[in-house]
């Protein structure tokens, strides 16, 4: 059976557009005074949420700032707007907001997430996607190590921190005559932590550390005690360690209690050792420990301090505990996106990878934004800062140091 249909001219155009645009790949524009959407995913409920929301509250400012500053001015002063992915601490929920953000609400590039699991399983899918994926926060040297296109990442891979408390130990000693020969780990028993105990065990022999004991916790640990123990019983010069707030929190509570302390002195690696809230809730306990980081606000890098101030004003704490990373990491994309004058992904893609920045916002973090053909960026280093007052404050290195090292650092009894 034949059905005959009738369609005008008009009618016949626009169903041959239509056939031709359903035919074609999907391409993000924007033209003069558009929004351009950015996807951002963090864990902005759960566990993780304090470090999340502060996150959260980077983002925020940032756009706020570059659309404040004219926005994307080479698209006719497009606006920078952010699509929030919130997910606790699965991957799997991650990755479903991953998937929305890039095929629902089409967004032009992901900034996040705080997680290396989740960074790790979220490029992947942006890589599908050819859609690009900046990581401002997690650390994971897999990140940028797969041969992926479309995977950046601003901040330092974890081999770095193990290879960096080698070198300010070294210098510690050599300044104060009191030389580390060994160190204990203290991490979580999760995948961030894992990766530290792989990164550090691998790394640590070949800067003159023997690790002599390594301790894991649970994330939902409820007393600190055994991992308090195993230290004593070690009796290590240095302890090297990572983890939470609210675990960090513990820790510390208790090794007051117990009057526990290493020889020499302790060292936090990034994650919540940054947090401005750990030290806070420690209300002092913490001062004297060594973090090291890629950035502290008492640091010598121009904009530091202004930025922040207003981000303290905004929130009642410092900008750390990746706050400083994600708010230079949406300038550095908003930079891409004003360098390839489009909102096609792949070209904000190629932007990145030939981004050269000397000067501009992110200089308060970096010397120069530059990528290396893996996505890493090559000018993300660590320095190390000293808790004092609760603040943290550059010892290391010299060029950006704003204090001098206390070492070693006198056990509870002395304080």
């Amino acid at each position: 059976m034949i059905i005959k249909t009738s369609m005008n001219r008009r009618q016949l155009l626009a169903v041959s557009a239509s056939a031709a645009a359903l035919s074609m790949p999907f391409v993000r524009r924007a033209a003069a005074a558009d929004e351009i959407k950015v996807g951002i995913v963090l864990p902005l409920t759960g566990p993780f949420a304090e470090a999340g929301q502060l996150q959260k509250a980077a983002v925020d400012m940032a756009i706020e700032d570059i659309n404040a500053a004219g926005g994307i001015q080479s698209l006719g002063g497009a606006r920078i707007v952010a699509a929030y992915g919130s997910y606790q601490t699965d991957v799997s929920e991650a990755n479903t907001e991953t998937e929305r953000l890039l095929h629902q609400e089409k967004v032009v590039g992901i900034i996040g997430p705080y997680a290396s699991g989740v960074a790790l399983a979220g490029t992947e899918l942006a890589e599908r996607a050819q859609v690009p994926y900046l990581v401002p926060n997690a650390l994971a040297d897999a990140i940028t190590g797969r041969g992926l296109k479309y995977a950046f990442k601003t901040v330092p891979h974890v081999s770095q921190f193990a290879t960096d408390a080698g070198a300010l130990l070294a210098e510690l000693g050599k300044k104060s005559g009191q030389v580390a020969k060994n160190v204990a780990l203290v991490r979580p028993d999760d995948f961030f932590g894992n990766v530290v105990g792989e990164q550090f065990n691998t790394k640590l022999p070949g800067v003159g550390l023997e690790i002599i004991s390594d301790n894991t916790y649970p994330n939902n640990a409820s007393t600190m005690e055994d991992t308090i123990l195993q230290l004593r019983g070690a009796n290590p010069d240095v302890v090297l360690a990572t983890g939470e707030p609210a675990a960090i929190t513990l820790l510390f509570q208790q090794l007051a209690e117990l009057a526990y302390w290493p020889k020499l002195g302790w060292i936090g690696v990034g994650g919540g050792y940054t947090n401005p809230i750990t030290h806070k809730n420690l209300a002092g306990l913490s001062d004297g420990v060594i973090v090291i980081n890629d950035w502290f606000p008492q640091i010598k890098r121009p904009g530091a301090a202004e930025i922040n101030k207003r981000f303290t004003e905004r929130t009642g704490v410092d900008m750390l505990g990746n706050a400083n990373t994600t708010y230079a990491g949406v300038w550095i994309f908003a930079e891409a996106i004003k360098k390839a004058a489009s909102a096609d992904p792949k070209a904000i893609r190629d932007a990145l990878a030939g981004l050269s920045l000397t000067e501009g916002v992110p200089m308060f973090m970096y010397e120069k934004v530059e990528f290396d053909d893996t996505g890493f960026m090559k000018y993300a280093k660590n320095v190390a800062a000293q808790i004092r007052g609760g603040k943290a404050e550059v010892i290391w290195p010299e060029t950006l140091a704003v204090g001098e090292a206390q070492w070693p650092v006198p056990g509870w009894d002395k304080r």
